[in-house]
């Protein structure tokens, strides 16, 4: 709730690249169903940048080999943790693999990863219906 509540600054030039705050801006909303006032987007993405910092750190301080067992948008080379990674290094860059579980209906970004590992699709349920406006 401290990040949330005062968000602190985000440095480095790979996770504060427009692009980036603006997928995961994009993606906060829609997963909240386009519900949330917009002046609270900021925050949210705080906290989501803030959990891919923490993340990110934790790796590097790690002995190696490591592994990171997270949700696909944490994992993604364009947006998640890696981004935090490379703005964090000061030593030789640390060697990563991603690999992203996707259903067979979506689409992944071949940059995102190095591999896309693909399971069937399931029924999709659509969480945002039952919510009134």
């Amino acid at each position: 709730m401290a990040i949330y509540r005062n968000p602190p600054q985000l440095t480095g030039v790979e996770s504060t690249r427009a692009e980036v705050i603006e997928h995961l801006t994009e993606q906060i909303r829609e997963g909240h169903c386009n519900k949330l006032p917009e002046a609270q987007l900021p925050a949210m993405l705080a906290v989501q940048q803030q959990r891919d910092r923490s993340m990110a750190k934790v790796l590097l301080e790690a002995p190696k080999p490591t592994l990171l067992i997270a949700g696909a948008y944490h994992v993604r080379y364009d947006l998640g943790v890696p981004l935090h990674i490379h703005d964090l290094q000061n030593a030789e860059p640390l060697k990563q693999i991603v690999v992203i579980l996707a259903e067979a209906d979506q689409e992944v970004d071949s940059g995102s990863a190095d591999f896309i590992w693909y399971t069937p699709a399931v029924v999709e349920t659509d969480y945002c219906a039952d919510i009134k406006e």
